[in-house]
């Protein structure tokens, strides 16, 4: 069924995931294997490294809605495509995808950029990098495109992670600080952002940045808790069901921070991808970033050369899953800047139904706007086709 990565693609899922048991190598000492047994052992729906891996958030592929659960599922109850590529590529031909576009479990790969110790912090990326790059992508690295993980100890670092990733292959990297670490963009990361313009190497981030001291103080708060989902009250998972319908809300800022401190002005080649943030909502944000600007614009001393809604056109993009509203209003999103994606293993995906969700949204589009939209623009910004 695959298409390779051409104007041929039909359908190529933007934003989609990856999981592994990360090993950490011997060169870590007794810490890393201690760690290692810690992953393995602890029971599912605790706060710890694995519980991404085995939670029942990856239950979802092929199950019906009411057989969805959030804890308390085994390997055994996971579909193999969850964590091996060679199974993903069979999951991907019955829900009709010819590329995924994939990136980190989120909550393993935050346990290793909070982790307190750099050392053992570097190490969990790199073992992740590392299988991603040898084991999850090796069966077919055009359909199945990992995204580099880079750590967030300091600007120096991220640039050595960019090199990296361009002299290894990968199409792009995940950023999950801001590059020099902190709570807000600052002058350093120009230096971050300065190599990724030069190397053309796309930069996705995953609804949110967390600062390298806020991931310590969560990974230090987390082993003192165990937050499993089965403990809450009613009205506490009513509110957690409520908070999934608006992850979007904590992306704005961070487009802001780029837009308004002149990033792109200095670096207007910089391709910033937001990951499973939805579309739907950008209309009226864009519409907002122009208005408070022109009227704010004097006692901010913004001096970005053009209105903000140029920054969004010109130099980001977003993925979504669901998103009727994001399709119909596609043409004040950007038909150039939405990238349809599964969400496979999660909650939000539809396998084995995938094709069946996209003509029910895209009706009436016009073939080149869905070509685009489902593909076309995966495969312009992630340089998709040109070689592994």
């Amino acid at each position: 069924m695959c298409r390779r990565l051409t104007e041929e693609a039909e359908v190529v899922g933007a934003a989609d995931n990856a999981f592994a048991e990360v090993v950490l190598p011997e060169a870590v000492d007794h810490r890393a294997r201690r760690q290692r047994v810690r992953l393995v052992e602890q029971p599912l729906g605790q706060f710890q490294p694995a519980a991404a891996l085995r939670g029942g958030r990856l239950l979802r592929p092929g199950k019906r809605f009411e057989e969805f659960k959030w804890w308390g599922v085994s390997y055994d109850e996971i579909r193999p495509a969850v964590f091996n590529g060679k199974e993903r590529l069979v999951d991907m031909d019955i829900d009709g995808l010819d590329a995924e576009i994939h990136f980190p479990p989120q909550r393993t790969i935050g346990h290793w950029l909070g982790h307190p110790d750099e050392e053992f912090s570097i190490a969990g990326i790199d073992a992740y990098n590392d299988f991603l790059w040898n084991e999850w992508m090796a069966p077919d690295r055009e359909r199945l495109i990992g995204l580099m993980q880079v750590p967030n100890l300091s600007v120096d670092k991220g640039i050595e992670y960019l090199k990296k990733s361009k002299e290894i292959g990968f199409k792009g990297v995940v950023i999950s600080s801001w590059p020099s670490g902190g709570e807000t963009i600052s002058e350093d990361d120009d230096r971050f952002w300065e190599v990724a313009e030069d190397l053309d190497i796309p930069i996705a981030i995953h609804i949110r940045l967390v600062s390298r001291a806020a991931g310590v103080k969560r990974f230090e708060a987390g082993k003192a808790i165990s937050p499993g989902v089965s403990d809450k009250t009613k009205a506490q998972k009513a509110k957690a069901i409520g908070g999934l319908s608006s992850v979007f809300s904590v992306t704005p800022d961070l487009i802001g921070q780029f837009i308004f401190t002149g990033t792109f002005d200095r670096f207007p080649k910089l391709q910033i991808c937001w990951v499973e943030t939805g579309v739907g909502w950008i209309p009226h944000f864009v519409e907002q970033m122009d208005d408070r600007y022109w009227r704010n614009r004097g006692w901010g001393e913004i001096d970005i050369k053009r209105e903000p809604s140029y920054y969004w056109f010109n130099n980001m993009s977003a993925t979504f899953m669901v998103d009727f509203n994001g399709v119909m209003q596609r043409h004040s999103v950007g038909v150039d800047n939405m990238l349809w994606s599964t969400d496979y293993p999660h909650h939000g995906n539809d396998f084995p139904y995938s094709r069946k969700v996209i003509n029910e949204m895209f009706t009436d589009v016009p073939a080149e706007e869905r070509e685009k939209i489902l593909a076309g623009n995966a495969v312009r910004l992630w340089h998709l086709g040109d070689g592994a």
